[in-house]
């Protein structure tokens, strides 16, 4: 009986061993699916960083009013409606859109061109009536707004033909017009230039955006 009695225990050790073994595994499996469960699962994922939405580069102006729109660089310059370049009052624009570096923004905010100090040169987008609808050039050589006008050369703008020419004042300007085919008005992009400094070539970028952008909007 003895002999019988280890026999069967040496023949059940192996059979206990592998019935443990399995017991072991399936505790491990149960272990570690509970460590995988959702709510785990979110709260890993609620401690993932959140990229940060990029930088927005670029602004639109648009104008309900005179139906068009374009683009600039909203790190490098600023609109503001309530700091526009004063006009003449002779043959002024309807509405005039000035583009400043925002230096020059934040100085016209704070007042250092109170009392007479000249604006600085910049770009602005000006829109004029055309009430007897006179072809470009001879408009743009009628209205006081540009002093000696010279240079005229054909352009493209907004899908439409235009002119590109040079006025004098207190800065020499560059200007692009066209006319808008839907209500006659005349859109003319400026770009005043001092002729020294770093200015004009600050100023080009933002001249060069609005040109390559603007785009009239349909109604």
């Amino acid at each position: 009986m003895v002999i019988n009695y280890n026999v069967k225990k040496l023949i059940l050790h192996p059979m206990m061993m592998g019935l443990l073994a399995v017991v072991t595994i399936a505790c491990k499996t149960e272990m570690n699916f509970s460590l995988i469960n959702p709510a785990t699962a979110e709260v890993v994922s609620l401690e993932k960083s959140t990229p940060k939405p990029a930088r927005k580069e670029h602004g639109i102006y648009k104008s309900d009013r005179f139906r068009f729109e374009f683009s600039y660089s909203l790190r490098d310059f600023a609109i503001d409606n309530k700091i526009t370049t004063p006009n003449n009052n002779v043959n002024s624009p309807l509405t005039a859109i000035d583009i400043w570096t925002r230096k020059h923004a934040e100085k016209i905010r704070a007042g250092e061109y109170e009392g007479g100090t000249e604006y600085p040169a910049n770009v602005r987008v000006s829109v004029y009536n055309n009430g007897s609808k006179l072809p470009l050039q001879k408009w743009i050589k009628q209205n006081n707004e540009f002093s000696a006008p010279r240079e005229f050369k054909t352009a493209k703008i907004a899908s439409q033909s235009g002119l590109k020419f040079k006025s004098s004042g207190l800065y020499e300007n560059e200007h692009v017009a066209f006319i808008n085919p839907k209500d006659s008005r005349i859109i003319v992009v400026t770009i005043s230039k001092t002729g020294y400094g770093n200015n004009d070539a600050i100023y080009e970028r933002a001249y060069q955006q609005v040109i390559n952008s603007l785009t009239l909007l349909n109604r």
